[in-house]
């Protein structure tokens, strides 16, 4: 994976992918965090379409399939630089856990394409081989002395990417129910126009067809129920 020109298709389609990652940072991530961040998910993609463009097995696979792992390289870097800067760890020590990630990421994803594993696969490996080199490099960092068990529990406890999955379940819940709100306000305007409109045109017995059609409904919802 030597740093080498990189064809301007893949340039373009990792700035690009920068630019979709960006407004995704959390709250709590600095600015310094955040050029930091970008900084590196840059470099680790660039080096992966480096590696890709000058490897056999990728050359073998389109272009579209070659971006599919270079966003894999990009995501997972966003979502563990996040886990380092949230672990506790000294900032001089978060290069070298996410060199060995994007290490392992690298032999998963080669694996994968002389394989010809599908992209299910490849996914769930990538996040299995990401997640235990993460604990890895943490438990390694904890023997050396370099962090206490604390931190080395603390950093281990960090998972970004599933605290981005729990936001969207509730953003996905809080606008279904904002959808319900507004089904049932429209019925309830339908039903209000039309009652009106039957009591005006047909009088007392508009009444009796409305009283007619509750009690039905009330009758037929019973026997359902049962």
């Amino acid at each position: 994976m030597d740093e080498k020109e990189i064809d301007k298709k893949y340039i373009d389609f990792i700035e690009n992918l920068i630019g979709q990652i960006k407004p995704l940072l959390p709250k709590d991530v600095n600015k310094l965090q955040e050029d930091y961040l970008v900084s590196n998910i840059r470099k680790s993609a660039m080096l992966m379409a480096s590696g890709i463009q000058n490897d056999e097995e990728f050359s073998r696979i389109d272009f579209e399939q070659q971006c599919f792992y270079i966003q894999i390289m990009a995501e997972w870097s966003f979502h563990k630089e996040i886990d380092l800067f949230r672990s506790g760890i000294p900032a001089k020590y978060w290069k070298v856990v996410m060199q060995k990630i994007w290490y392992a990421m690298w032999e998963v994803m080669y694996a994968c394409v002389k394989n010809e594993a599908p992209e299910t696969v490849v996914l769930s490996l990538v996040e299995r081989f990401v997640n235990r080199t993460y604990r890895d490099a943490v438990e390694e960092l904890k023997e050396n002395e370099i962090i206490d068990e604390k931190t080395e529990e603390k950093a281990k406890e960090q998972s970004n990417i599933k605290i981005m999955a729990q936001e969207v379940q509730e953003v996905r819940a809080i606008n279904q129910k904002v959808k319900n709100i507004v089904r049932y306000l429209v019925l309830g305007i339908i039903i209000s126009i039309l009652v009106s409109f039957l009591i005006l045109k047909f009088k007392i017995y508009g009444v009796i067809v409305i009283l007619t059609l509750l009690v039905y409904y009330n009758v037929f919802s019973s026997k359902r129920n049962e």
